[in-house]
């Protein structure tokens, strides 16, 4: 089976987490490509999709959205998961839940609807002091606000696992598998 990890990362991190999927699902699935969603042109080799955005201002990135928007037809016709990278466990304590809560509702509400999902997770991500202005930083950490890498690879690792079951054939052999990308 071939599957692909398309992502669109700001940073980096959520390329990372793309490029950590990929490899966890190679073992299982076979051949596992992992892009940019800027480098895929077209999706008709692959028979599953994982597409993945960072998350800024509450909406995917550009990139992402334009993907889903011209891969909406292609989409459609195979197994399509999501995720998104996030700051919901920086936020402070008392927001967090609520912060989780609604960017999840906004991301849902943003990709098309012609693009049925098999699911949706939102991770958190690398949220470091100095992509926030002096000022806001302090009053973040005030708030309780925290920076760091705040990614859970365990519950990335959790998320893929999930994908790669339902994807897994049950009379498939054990397969070394290869990452491209």
């Amino acid at each position: 089976m071939t599957v692909l990890i398309a992502y669109a990362s700001a940073l980096g991190s959520t390329r990372e987490m793309a490029q950590h999927m990929a490899y966890r699902m190679a073992g299982a699935l076979g051949e596992v490509e992992c892009r940019s969603v800027e480098d895929v042109e077209a999706l008709s080799r692959y028979e599953a999709v994982v597409v993945g955005s960072a998350v800024h201002n509450q909406a995917w990135l550009p990139p992402a959205l334009l993907f889903f928007k011209h891969h909406a037809r292609e989409l459609a016709g195979r197994p399509v998961w999501a995720f998104s990278v996030g700051m919901a466990d920086a936020l402070p304590q008392p927001i967090r839940r609520r912060g989780a809560a609604l960017q999840q509702k906004r991301l849902a509400e943003a990709l098309i609807k012609e693009v049925p999902l098999r699911g949706h997770k939102l991770f958190s991500g690398v949220y470091q002091a100095g992509q926030m202005p002096a000022p806001l930083r302090v009053l973040f950490r005030l708030t309780g606000g925290r920076f760091g890498d705040l990614r859970d690879w365990a519950a990335v690792d959790e998320w893929a696992d999930q994908i790669t079951a339902q994807l897994a054939k049950p009379a498939s052999s054990a397969s070394s598998g290869s990452i491209t990308g």
